[in-house]
């Protein structure tokens, strides 16, 4: 695996498959079963790359290294799928690590990213093409990301061929993501280069879709293959919701962070700016209300490591949506989870997962007292949505 001299480490506005990164969760105990989120558990050293595919060890490895929320959240959920979302997870991962990066020329990226599109959609058919954009992601991260990122940038041709040993339709699933992905990407920083900044709702909409409603898709996808008795159209008409209540969650919790490199993922605050971001938690917290419908749609017994995997995150992301609403203009935006909060929440989330009404009740206790702005998940869908409609390229 190439390595390269870890610059200085940098806080982002990630895209996440929709997990809320929760500061200290390093080793979560919950009664029989310890979830570790240390990579020590994995490996006690980082994995060679002399192999052609990346391993199981080495992918749950990188997973460590560059998300502790989804390496705590997707043990809950059964092989294979718990695979398929992480691999899916760290090819998403690999895409944001080049679209972030602050150093690489904004044309680059776009080129990039656009590249990166073509091939996900083609299933990464030229192996050429596959080693020629890794090669490029490494020219473009080197000097403006963190190490771990770098790393697995660096895995990008060993993680695709992980993937091609996975099933054709769980392939064509994670492919299509992928391409979505990476276009929605280039577009958004095209509209950054010709100074066309987020000004509106439907900005934050389509914006939110290309880095997380999106991947609310893709999850529902894979759900559904891994459990036939899923309902496929009522979880594809909620993912997208799901996902910008996940994204704008980190949106409101980092926009100090963000404003410190020039970024900005809201509109212009009005004149009041408390108003205006009690405006975006009232949205937000409708669409993660719509995150528990989603929930509530999967099937209770077949699918229990899923809800509890989906349950868990929305749970994280409804407690820290109460802290910005009592510290809407915090000029530091210092929101987080304590690790016994999170063991808590695991607990409520363990006992409540495998009913609807249990569910329903936990996400009353959690955003009791929140103002809730409802919208229409299908029109928000119909709206943003690239999923079912033909070649993003």
């Amino acid at each position: 695996m190439d390595t390269y001299p870890p610059p200085q480490n940098k806080q982002t506005n990630r895209t996440n498959l929709g997990a809320t990164e929760v500061g200290t969760t390093d080793n979560i105990s919950l009664g029989k079963d310890t979830v570790k989120a240390d990579a020590a558990a994995v490996s006690a050293a980082a994995p060679a790359a002399d192999a052609e595919c990346l391993t199981l060890d080495e992918l749950y490895f990188h997973l460590n290294k560059v998300s502790r929320s989804f390496a705590i959240t997707i043990p809950f959920m059964r092989k294979p799928l718990r695979d398929q979302v992480a691999l899916a997870y760290l090819l998403c991962r690999i895409v944001d690590t080049v679209e972030d990066d602050a150093t690489a020329p904004i044309n680059e990226k776009i080129t990039w990213l656009s590249d990166f599109s073509f091939l996900a959609d083609d299933e990464f058919a030229d192996e050429d093409v596959l080693h020629s954009l890794k090669v490029r992601a490494l020219d473009l991260t080197r000097n403006g990301s963190a190490a771990d990122d770098i790393n697995l940038v660096a895995n990008l041709e060993r993680a695709v061929h992980l993937l091609q040993t996975f099933e054709d339709e769980v392939q064509e699933v994670i492919c299509h993501a992928a391409a979505i992905l990476a276009h929605g990407m280039a577009t958004s920083l095209r509209n950054k280069r010709d100074q066309e900044e987020i000004s509106s709702l439907d900005d934050v909409d389509n914006y939110c879709y290309s880095v997380a409603g999106v991947v609310g898709e893709l999850l529902a996808e894979l759900f559904c293959l891994a459990d036939r008795r899923a309902n496929k159209k009522d979880l594809l008409e909620l993912a997208v919701s799901f996902g910008e209540g996940l994204q704008l969650t980190n949106i409101l919790r980092d926009r100090a962070k963000d404003a410190q490199r020039g970024a900005s993922f809201l509109p212009p605050a009005k004149e009041d700016e408390e108003e205006s971001v009690l405006e975006y938690v009232a949205i937000t917290q409708g669409h993660l209300d719509d995150a528990i419908n989603f929930i509530c749609k999967l099937p209770s017994r077949t699918s229990a490591g899923v809800r509890m995997f989906c349950l868990t995150n929305v749970a994280m992301a409804m407690v820290l949506l109460r802290q910005v609403s009592r510290h809407p203009l915090d000029p530091e935006c210092n929101y987080k989870i304590s690790r016994s909060q999170v063991k808590r929440l695991f607990l409520l989330c363990r006992m409540s997962v495998r009913s609807n009404r249990a569910v329903r009740a936990l996400s009353f206790a959690l955003s009791f007292g929140m103002k809730s702005q409802r919208r229409s998940a299908r029109q928000l869908r119909d709206k943003v949505s690239l999923w079912d409609h033909s070649s993003t390229n």
